[in-house]
């Protein structure tokens, strides 16, 4: 067969582009979704901050933003992790639950540092009085990283987002 033949795709073989192709899909619509349920999420837990009384529409639609964008970049390279650990970038519909604990943990362990890190460390942002704690870290964004990436691949598993996480069985399982 020549190599025109080869790459594209005839007498059964696979470009090699096409699992680049595929797992890049899968982690730019990971991070997409993400970002839509870690918007809701941060919009529902200003009550919780200080910065809700202190500051003004601007202030808090900036905050609402840079944390979104940090949660979906920490989503986005928690399900690196886990991809490249089980090789695979299809996980959520592979190994949905072995991925997921270990995205979780990884959500969790870096909201922990954070949060201290930026309450008692820095000051970047403070717990309002109505924020439960748990050994001085706040709820809601503990909750965060044990709701959202569950309604993540809750989602991916059960309606048509995760049709896209199905592999077909002419294009490679990975990348890695």
């Amino acid at each position: 067969m020549t190599t025109a033949g080869r790459l594209s795709g005839r007498n059964g073989a696979t470009p090699p582009w096409t699992a680049w192709k595929t797992s890049a899909s899968l982690i730019w619509r990971w991070a997409v979704l993400a970002l839509g349920l870690h918007l809701v999420w941060e919009i529902g837990q200003l009550p919780f901050y200080t910065v809700w009384e202190e500051a003004g529409a601007w202030r808090l639609a900036l905050y609402v933003t840079h944390c979104t964008l940090g949660d979906a970049m920490i989503a986005t390279l928690a399900y690196l992790a886990v991809a490249l650990a089980w090789r695979r970038a299809d996980w959520p519909r592979q190994r949905p639950w072995t991925g997921g604990i270990m995205l979780v943990t990884l959500g969790l362990g870096y909201t922990v540092f954070s949060e201290w890190y930026n309450v008692y460390r820095i000051g970047s942002w403070a717990y309002a009085a109505a924020m439960p704690r748990i050994l001085g870290i706040g709820l809601t964004p503990l909750l965060q990283w044990l709701i959202v990436p569950g309604a993540m691949l809750v989602l991916i598993q059960r309606t048509r987002i995760g049709r896209s996480w199905r592999p077909s069985p002419a294009a490679p399982q990975s990348f890695f």
